[in-house]
This record gives structure tokens, C-alpha cells and sequence, in this order.
């Protein structure tokens, strides 16, 4: 079987990742040639770069390696085949869209558009949105997502291990499916070969987003290597907290605001009301009742779900006793499962760190404050402020040039 000796980019693609493949099933050389009936020399050639993959070959060389589909079109994909050709040429928005989120979102406008300026614009090429347990995080990537795809961005999205109500990526074409697939599985396996994305992407703009990283962090060296390689990628993550990334912006969604005191017509305006009134949609509620719903809003520190399961509870509780009883215990009636994200974030803290915190419940305090309360410098306040904001586990105000944090209701009930 005769081999072109060419080196072009179809060559140079092909190459490393057939490498990456063999190595990855522990194969030599020899071993996958007796295994392919492809010749050592010409897999030594193809390894180099120096000689152009056929598709016959590649099918020899895939069914040798014991590749599944994903993979299998993934090394078509950069041998030029017929397949990944049409895939290529067929790939943008039609077929590359992000998930349909029902749910409306309350209030994000602010973050929303900053957001997608920063990943429109190409100045937050890796960016991570990070906060609270079911803070909306991931209902701000989707409303980001689906921002950018009107404008005609392809977006893939892929969804991290053990990521809480994964959204998935729609199926809009099988092959684009086993391409995510690959891609998620190159991410978080460290036994898996990491994909070719440049020969498919191009020189196109693409959104790739990263949903629910938790303890287990994408793999720098492969979402590095697929920035360097494809340089109009953006990529959008959503996250407990920044993933350590080198070039990672992080992006603090804090909790929707907590509605201050105000007149009925005015509090009912609040994005935390609107959500509350929104999940209790089957009782009668009017603008008189504002005040007291506001209440409830601060006593579950404006968290979507906190806020969803509170409304739940008007189907036992008329609202005055509804916001007593959360008044009482703020924990009680939000959810097990909530309760127990917040508690592990704060079970992470040192035991000083936690010390503090619990030292800090109560009315928001200024930073002077919090050094004469913990006990510490200046300087040292500043940091486990900033560590605790970095994690969620207090909020800050801004007025009047001075700043304010307070431990939220939901996390000082943990403590």
C-alpha cells in the first residue's frame, strides 16, 4: 500500500492524535501494525506528519484501535474524511445551538450583559461564573449561550461529571453529538486522548460551554491546547468556584438583591418578589402582601431555589406565618438538599476560617469591623473577606464608598 510522502496540515492534524490514540490503549507501533495490516513504516509515517492519511487506512487503523463512534469520526474527522468533511462544512448554528431552558430568569440583566460583552468581544476568551448552590448559574450561561447564538455563534455544551440538573446538548446532528461527547470525555478523563478540534472549528467563533464543574476540574493541558489551537474559541464555565486556570477570568454571580424596605409598588418591582410571586402564581397575592413577601426574599437570601421551595410551603402556611416560621429557622423549609451544598461549603473552611464566620453573623460590618471582631490585622481581614466572598459565604453592600458584608441568613443558619 503506497502512501503519498506529503506533508500538508491534513497530515500534521492526523498524526498526533493517531499517536495519542495508540498510546492510550497501550499499543506499539508493531503491535497496531499486526493488528491494522497497515505497515509500521507507513504508521511511522503518519505519526510524523509526513504522509497523508487514505480512508481506507484510516478504517483499518480504527478498527484495529478498537475505537468507539466519537472517536472513530473524530480521527476521520481530522484524516479529511468524507464524513467529517460534510461535518465540517455543515457545522454552525443550525446545528450547533444550546440547550432550550423554559425557566424565565428574574434580574440578570446586568450580569447578563456583561457577560456576553466580555465573550462576544474576545477579552474573556476563558471565562467562569462561579457562586452559591443554585445561585443561576447555569440559567445565566444558557440565557448567554442563547444570546450569542442569535447572533450566529455556534455553541457546544458540554456538561461536567456529576453536575447538578445538567440542561445536555441538543441533539440537532448525531455526528455533532459524538464530537461533544469525545470533547467532555477529554476534558474530565485523564485516560482519555484529547480531540482535534482546529480542522472541524476552523477559523470560525464558537462558545464552548463547560456546566456544573464541581470537585472534578477540566484538564488544563487539553482546554488550553484547544484555546491554542483554535483561536476564536471562547469557552464559558460554570462552576463552584474559579477552576485555577492560567488566563481564567472569574465571574462572581452573587444571589439575587434582597430587597430593601420601600413602599408596596416599589418592592413588588424587585427581581427576588418577582420570582417569589412568580412560584406562587396559584395564590392570590397583591401588592399589599410586598412587605411581607420582601421578608421572606432577605430570609432566604434571594437564592432562586430557596425562594422556589419557600413558595411551595403557601400551599400549608398563609405568608405572616410562612415568614415567622423562616424568621425562626431560615433552613427549614428551603430544602434538605440545598442545605446540604451550603453546609459543604462551609465544612472546607479551616477551623479559624469557620470560627470567623460564625463570629461575623449577624448585622453587615465594615472591614475595620471585621479585623476588631476576628481578631486580626488589617490586612489579614482583607483576605478572609475576600475568601469568603470568593466562595459565597457572605455577601457584600456598597454605599456611600464604604463596603458592608454580612453572613446570609441560609449560611449562618449552619453555623
Amino acid at each position: 500500500m503506497a502512501y503519498p510522502a506529503l506533508e500538508d496540515e491534513t497530515a500534521m492534524r492526523f498524526g498526533p492524535l493517531l499517536r495519542r490514540h495508540r498510546a492510550a490503549v497501550g499499543l506499539t507501533q508493531r503491535m497496531l501494525a499486526d493488528l491494522s495490516t497497515v505497515s509500521v513504516r507507513a504508521i511511522r509515517d503518519l505519526e510524523r506528519g509526513k504522509a497523508r492519511p487514505r480512508q481506507d487506512t484510516v478504517r483499518l487503523l480504527t478498527s484495529a484501535l478498537r475505537l468507539g463512534r466519537c472517536a472513530s469520526d473524530d480521527l476521520e474527522l481530522a484524516a479529511g474524511g468524507r464524513t467529517g468533511r460534510a461535518l465540517r462544512d455543515e457545522y454552525g448554528p443550525r446545528i450547533a445551538a444550546p440547550p432550550t431552558v423554559l425557566a424565565p430568569m428574574f434580574g440578570r440583566d446586568t450580569e447578563l450583559g456583561a457577560v456576553v460583552r466580555e465573550v462576544a468581544d474576545g477579552g474573556g476568551r476563558l471565562l467562569t461564573v462561579h457562586g452559591l448552590p443554585g445561585v443561576g448559574r447555569t440559567r445565566l450561561a444558557a440565557a448567554v449561550a442563547a444570546d450569542l447564538h442569535r447572533t450566529g455563534m455556534p455553541v457546544l455544551w458540554v456538561t461536567a461529571p456529576h453536575a447538578d440538573g445538567p440542561l445536555g446538548q441538543p441533539v440537532r446532528d448525531p455526528r455533532l453529538a459524538d464530537v461533544v461527547g469525545a470533547l467532555g470525555a477529554a476534558l474530565f478523563d485523564p485516560a482519555a486522548p484529547a480531540p482535534s478540534l482546529a480542522a472541524f472549528l476552523g477559523d470560525r467563533d464558537t462558545l464552548l460551554v463547560l456546566d456544573g464543574v464541581g470537585t472534578v476540574r477540566p484538564r488544563a493541558d487539553v482546554l488550553l491546547g484547544l484555546l491554542g489551537d483554535c483561536p476564536r474559541l471562547r469557552v464559558l464555565v460554570t462552576a463552584d468556584g474559579p477552576c485555577g486556570l492560567p488566563g481564567e477570568r472569574p465571574f462572581l454571580l452573587a444571589p439575587l438583591p434582597v430587597p430593601a424596605s420601600g413602599e408596596p409598588r416599589e418592592l413588588a418591582e424587585e427581581p427576588a418578589v418577582r420570582l417569589f410571586v412568580h412560584h406562587a402564581a396559584r395564590h392570590r397575592l397583591s401588592a399589599a402582601d410586598a412587605p411581607d413577601i420582601a421578608a421572606v426574599c432577605a430570609l432566604t437570601d434571594g437564592l432562586p431555589p430557596a425562594l422556589a421551595a419557600a413558595a411551595s410551603w403557601l400551599e400549608v402556611y398563609d405568608l405572616p406565618t410562612l415568614r415567622d416560621l423562616l424568621r425562626a429557622d431560615p433552613g427549614a423549609l428551603v430544602g434538605a438538599d440545598l442545605m446540604a451544598r451550603l453546609g459543604a461549603r462551609v465544612a472546607v473552611l479551616t477551623p479559624a476560617d469557620r470560627a470567623a464566620l460564625a463570629g461575623l453573623a449577624g448585622p453587615a460590618r465594615t472591614l475595620d469591623e471585621v479585623a476588631t471582631s476576628t481578631g486580626r490585622t488589617i490586612a489579614a481581614a482583607g483576605a478572609l473577606v475576600r475568601d469568603l466572598l470568593q466562595r459565597g459565604l457572605i455577601g457584600a453592600r456598597h454605599a456611600a464608598g464604604h463596603s458592608r458584608f454580612a453572613v446570609p441568613a441560609l449560611v449562618g443558619a449552619l453555623l
